[in-house]
């Protein structure tokens, strides 16, 4: 079985606000539309006195059970007068064979004010996971965009979901809701949700598109891992090699390259495990490429080329996941040859880059410091402020007035 991420259709306002993330980089197939927002309180000049107190919304269809939610939202607004620990809202969620759970978002855990922009990243208690991703425009107020990860009580078939918001007077916008499910494994080169198909990787090979050829090799390890079966990891295994063969063939490679496919069958027949077939699939296909693509047209390195990605967009909102698709790898491949290459986990790598960037720009003098904190991807000045004390010793505004001097 594998955990796919389905997307949810509710009702949303003619107008509104627009969520600013590129699906690409959250790796969620992200509507941009307007947020549904939730009502907020009653007095005559509540700016979401009349809006709805209900969403609900039928499930999306799965063949597999449900295992949990993912939401990205804004969570809430017009919290401030409100006491720790109070329920705001609540999903409530209806399942095929009659039973029901419900989730409650609490002030001080699961939800707290949108306006601060203080980055979030929690694990709860009862299993919620919440980060920030980004930050939005919600009439002329930056507020702060969270991802929540929600885990059922149970797997089951979904029939329908509903969000309540509380009368304490909070208001959320839910921008998207997938559904998570176990599904079923397919074939890793079925060409759906942005895999490469097992057609599409012999014109990878003729075209020698480095940066799709290690996508493609990458998905291939992966899929190989996730097989049921020894012999069905050599099965695709042995087609994949095949796919490759026959695109080199075309273009032009010796016929001695039928000698190697039967040298590699009879390597993977005696193989014991998947991890084994795959080191060796993997060993057999680089030796073929490397054979035969010029050096030059050999791939990229991938992890140098997101250093310099990362280097020329620092201002940007940035995170592995993105990364790791433009530069043609799974995010958890991504993940640890980053660490490998850098000696650092991406997130901490990112933080010192713009620190650093910061104290060149602030040393040379002329910009303002809340300036330099946006121009190196801060969107919080007290957030760059902190960080920066804390890695130099001194604070920014003493290093652009040139009256301290760092330590870190």
């Amino acid at each position: 079985m594998e955990r796919v991420l389905l997307a949810s259709v509710f009702a949303r306002p003619a107008f509104g606000p627009n969520c600013p993330l590129s699906g690409s980089g959250l790796g969620l197939p992200l509507t941009k539309a307007v947020p549904w927002q939730s009502w907020g309180g009653n007095s005559a000049r509540h700016p979401a006195r009349g809006l709805p107190k209900v969403l609900a919304f039928d499930a999306p269809r799965a063949e597999g059970p449900a295992v949990g939610l993912t939401i990205l939202g804004v969570a809430a607004l017009f919290t401030s007068d409100l006491a720790p620990g109070q329920v705001l809202g609540h999903w409530r969620l209806a399942f095929e064979d009659g039973r029901t759970e419900e989730h409650a978002l609490r002030l001080g855990s699961h939800v707290i004010e949108a306006t601060s922009l203080e980055p979030r990243s929690a694990s709860l208690e009862d299993g919620v996971k919440v980060r920030t991703v980004g930050v939005m425009d919600v009439g002329g107020q930056a507020v702060r965009l969270d991802l929540f990860d929600l885990p059922l009580q149970r797997p089951g078939h979904l029939r329908s979901l509903a969000f309540h918001v509380a009368e304490a007077g909070a208001s959320f916008l839910w921008c998207d809701v997938f559904v998570a499910v176990e599904q079923p494994i397919v074939c890793p080169f079925r060409g759906q949700g942005g895999r490469v198909s097992i057609e599409e990787v012999a014109t990878i090979v003729r075209q020698r598109d480095p940066v799709r050829l290690e996508r493609a090799l990458d998905q291939f390890a992966q899929g190989l891992l996730r097989t049921t079966n020894l012999d069905e990891a050599k099965g695709l295994a042995l087609l994949f090699l095949g796919a490759i063969s026959a695109a080199l063939l075309e273009s032009g490679a010796p016929r001695s390259l039928h000698l190697v496919q039967l040298q590699a069958a009879r390597d993977l027949d005696v193989q014991t495990t998947r991890e084994e077939v795959s080191a060796t699939a993997m060993r057999w296909i680089r030796e073929v490429l490397e054979g035969l693509l010029e050096p030059h047209e050999r791939a990229v390195d991938p992890i140098q080329q997101a250093i310099r990605l990362i280097a020329d967009s620092l201002g940007q909102n940035m995170d592995d996941a993105e990364l790791a698709q433009r530069v043609g790898l799974s995010t958890s491949h991504f993940r640890a040859k980053f660490r490998a290459q850098t000696g650092q986990p991406f997130a901490k790598y990112i933080m010192s880059v713009r620190l650093e960037r910061a104290m060149e720009m602030l040393k040379a003098g002329g910009i303002p410091v809340h300036c330099v904190a946006s121009a190196v991807g801060f969107r919080s000045l007290p957030h760059f402020s902190r960080c920066f004390s804390q890695r130099f010793g001194v604070n920014p505004t003493q290093v652009l007035n040139g009256s301290g001097k760092a330590t870190g």
